[in-house]
């Protein structure tokens, strides 16, 4: 389910295909929808074996974003999670989008 993306740039989301549109890990909370975001595909493998009873559907993969697709998806969503914690009650930052992106394209080469 999971290919091997070490040795790539960029982030790892959650995703699936839903209907011909691809659909990612995300949630709601009152500020907005939180699009999840992982440093390595590791990361989203333990995320996804901790919760994937929690998380709807089929199909779910690792998904190596390119800075562009990623600011393009980003772009459906208000905040993000990065390397999302699976215990409950730990502590979680959330980034708006424009200041994700922001760094994001500052640290381009």
């Amino acid at each position: 389910m999971f290919d091997d993306l070490r040795g790539q740039e960029g982030y790892v989301a959650l995703g699936r295909m839903e209907g011909g549109v691809p659909g990612y890990l995300s949630y709601g909370v009152e500020e907005g929808e939180v699009v999840c975001l992982f440093d390595s595909t590791i990361e989203a493998e333990q995320f996804y074996m901790h919760w994937r009873a929690r998380i709807p559907g089929e199909g779910w993969g690792a998904m190596l974003l390119e800075t562009d697709d990623l600011v393009k998806m980003l772009g459906n969503f208000d905040l993000v999670s990065v390397n999302p914690q699976p215990t409950p009650g730990a502590t979680e930052h959330l980034y708006t989008v424009e200041d994700f992106v922001r760094t994001l394209l500052d640290s381009r080469p």
